[in-house]
């Protein structure tokens, strides 16, 4: 193989190809990464650092210095548009950042740095993920494997009736039919922390728990009613995800509902049918809930389901916390 003049940090190489690159993800995410297969539409950053004597020595040099990843269609496989190619000795480590935006830098100590911002809808369904690997130059992979991870918190919201309210009776000859439906208007959740710093390597969040954001979970200006299945259990219907700071839940911070009752009453004459009286008429409900009832923390990499419960009677809230995996779950609340 010829090597091409573009190849970059040529630091005693004798092997001529260049890094190329595998992407998955660790996990499945509602944001940009929907299975564990990275998109293949969606480029990310990469920083490499060479250390001639080892990881553990302070000697090294940037290979890569924070460049663009895209998918090569044509060869099948992850690559910057140009040529790196590997050292003869040492070890490399790599750091890789999504989405490419100019929010997420990348450290030579720390790894993927990020000033994020989530103030409206758009910005809760974009993913910030992060990975790190390591590579033996003598004996590296062919392709080098960035598994990413997810920086923030992944929160669902499901909600449903609390019971069948509808129901029917006979008096004398009277049939008294009252059909009531429940009718979810909105769900707002306040108090939520909306800016932080995200560093990769120690993994932590910081950030100011007064600067906060209420978002819009779930809003109709029909309503969506909120059904039983034919034996009367109520059916949990999924509003929507979001990808939010992981944070403390605060004192302030809440949950916001907004429902009413459908109930249309009517009284037929059972004998000839006739319907002597039918109404209609709605029953607004409304209710704010302390969030921090629910668990105190939303932590990366996690995800936390609220199931929220409407009707006559006061509200009833449970969350179960899984991983992105869900195969463990810890169910807080009434549920």
């Amino acid at each position: 193989m010829v090597l091409s003049s573009c190849a970059k940090n040529v630091i005693n190489s004798v092997d001529p190809d260049p890094m190329v690159f595998s992407a998955l993800a660790s996990h499945s995410t509602k944001g940009i990464i929907t299975t564990t297969s990275y998109p293949l539409d969606e480029p990310f950053v990469v920083k490499a650092v060479h250390y001639p004597k080892g990881l553990e020595t302070a000697e090294s040099t940037v290979l890569i210095n924070q460049k663009t990843v895209q998918y090569d269609f044509d060869n099948g496989l992850w690559k910057t548009d140009d040529n790196y190619l590997w050292p003869l000795r040492g070890n490399v480590r790599f750091f890789a950042g999504s989405p490419v935006i100019p929010e997420i830098q990348i450290s030579e100590q720390n790894g993927v740095v990020a000033d994020w911002t989530i103030e409206t809808y758009d910005q809760t369904q974009t993913d910030l993920c992060f990975a790190e690997v390591d590579e033996n130059c003598s004996i590296h992979s062919a392709l080098v494997p960035i598994v990413f991870s997810h920086a923030l918190s992944q929160v669902c919201f499901k909600a449903r009736t609390l019971k069948q309210y509808s129901y029917s009776r006979v008096d004398n000859n009277l049939i008294q039919s009252n059909i009531i439906s429940v009718v979810l208007d909105s769900i707002k959740i306040g108090g939520i922390v909306s800016r932080g710093h995200f560093t990769q390597k120690p993994r932590k969040w910081e950030y100011d728990p007064g600067q906060t954001t209420e978002y819009v979970v779930f809003k109709s200006d029909e309503g969506l009613e909120l059904k039983c299945d034919r034996y009367d259990s109520p059916i949990l219907t999924k509003l929507n995800n979001m990808l939010l700071i992981p944070q403390t839940i605060g004192s302030g911070a809440y949950i916001r509902e907004w429902h009413h009752m459908v109930v249309r009453t009517s009284i037929t004459d059972k004998t000839t049918g006739t319907i002597i009286s039918d109404m209609t008429y709605n029953i607004p409900k409304d209710k704010i809930i302390p969030l921090a009832l629910y668990g105190r923390e939303w932590e990366t990499d996690y995800k936390y389901t609220y199931r929220i419960a409407v009707g006559y009677e006061e509200p009833e809230v449970a969350m179960a916390i899984t991983d992105w995996t869900e195969t463990k779950e810890i169910i807080i609340g009434d549920e």
